[in-house]
């Protein structure tokens, strides 16, 4: 049941990034695009989950910390997004990703969770190496900041990973739906008031970015959700590199049926991605 939930999650979150695109298209990659976008997918979410999680909100500090710095990792993993979007299309993005989304939870549950690092999960860790390196192709060089932005896509998801984890182990944690509330309404204020102080108005956007960001919301949420829920029973180690290979295959199969120009090199990554996760698996 729990794997069944991880590749519904690699599902969601695949289509998560289409949107997060299609949003960079109708509003740019401007600062003021980033917060618009934080802000209003924090607020979707927070609402979709408050109602799935039958209008319920418990509360604790531990929690209330770790969200804290969820929100202002998420608030840099938005703004890195959008900026990278603007040299690469949706599979070599995900790459990136998820890679980092991959490697810092899994050596983190390695290196302080007791988790054991088995030769299968050294293969699969090589078999995504790998995949890192076929996508970085030639477009890439194309612009002078293009790296900067995919390091700091692969980092910030990784720590949103890692974040998790701690959280989902903490004694006095509270439940999984209540901290993407946490989250999702801290990063909710954080964002406004940034806004409000760097722009000196109230956001305003038109109804089509705002359906994207309420469908971002509705994928990122309900991914996250089945990710922590997971998290309670079976390892980060295994887990994460199982989400990534999904990620990457689902965001492919995305890229051709959206007809995006998509590499060989791209397509290798991909495959080579979800061979690591049937690895990992057997």
């Amino acid at each position: 049941m729990y794997y069944l939930l991880l590749i519904l999650s690699a599902a969601l979150f695949a289509s998560q990034f289409l949107f997060n695109q299609l949003f960079r298209k109708q509003c740019g990659s401007s600062s003021e695009a980033s917060l618009l976008f934080m802000l209003y997918t924090s607020l979707a979410g927070f609402f979709l989950i408050f109602v799935i999680n039958g209008f319920r909100l418990e509360f604790s500090v531990f929690s209330l910390w770790i969200a804290v710095l969820c929100s202002v990792v998420n608030l840099l993993y938005t703004a890195a997004s959008l900026k990278a979007f603007e040299t690469v299309n949706l599979s070599v993005y995900s790459v990136f990703s998820m890679l980092g989304g991959m490697l810092l939870p899994s050596v983190f549950g390695i290196l302080f969770r007791d988790e054991t690092l088995t030769t299968g999960k050294l293969v699969c860790f090589l078999f995504i190496c790998a995949a890192l390196f076929f996508t970085t192709d030639r477009r890439a060089k194309k612009s002078k900041n293009a790296y900067f932005y995919y390091a700091a896509v692969f980092l910030l998801n990784g720590f949103t990973g890692v974040l998790s984890v701690i959280h989902q182990s903490g004694v006095s944690a509270v439940d999984s739906c209540s901290y993407l509330m946490h989250t999702r309404l801290i990063s909710l204020l954080l964002s406004a008031a940034i806004y409000a102080l760097k722009y000196r108005s109230f956001p305003s956007i038109s109804v089509r970015p705002i359906l994207c960001c309420a469908a971002f919301a509705l994928m990122c949420s309900l991914g996250n959700l089945f990710v922590l829920i997971a998290l309670k029973h079976i390892y980060a180690s295994v887990q994460y590199p199982l989400i990534t290979g999904g990620v990457m295959l689902f965001s492919l199969l995305i890229s051709i049926i959206r007809r995006e120009r998509v590499t060989k090199r791209e397509t290798f990554a991909s495959v080579a991605a979800f061979i690591a996760s049937v690895i990992l698996v057997w």
